[in-house]
């Protein structure tokens, strides 16, 4: 589980990314996941602004999510020809 903040300007409103920190620790050691189409350089100078008027920004709607799960790979039947479908069997009884 992590905790999951969105990094929201003050100014424009525009959602820059989101902070991610393991559950139960502080948000001073998150790491930053930019949104899509963000340039993330000016976090690694370790100024966070708005990416898009470079206003402050502050974090909204504060969650926990679960780690995502692997995408499950389903087998394909081997190539080749079909299975022949067999023919019911009529329910025949023998008297003995």
């Amino acid at each position: 589980m992590a905790l999951v903040g969105d990094v929201k300007c003050y100014y424009c409103g525009f959602v820059s990314g989101e902070m991610v920190s393991p559950t139960g620790q502080s948000f001073k050691n998150a790491t930053f996941r930019p949104a899509a189409g963000v340039d993330s350089t000016p976090v690694q100078k370790g100024a966070l602004r708005c990416a898009r008027c470079g206003g402050p920004v502050f974090l909204d709607d504060v969650r926990t999510e679960k780690p995502a799960q692997p995408p499950f790979v389903f087998e394909r039947e081997r190539p080749g020809r079909p299975r022949r479908a067999r023919p019911a069997s009529v329910g025949t009884t023998r008297a003995g």
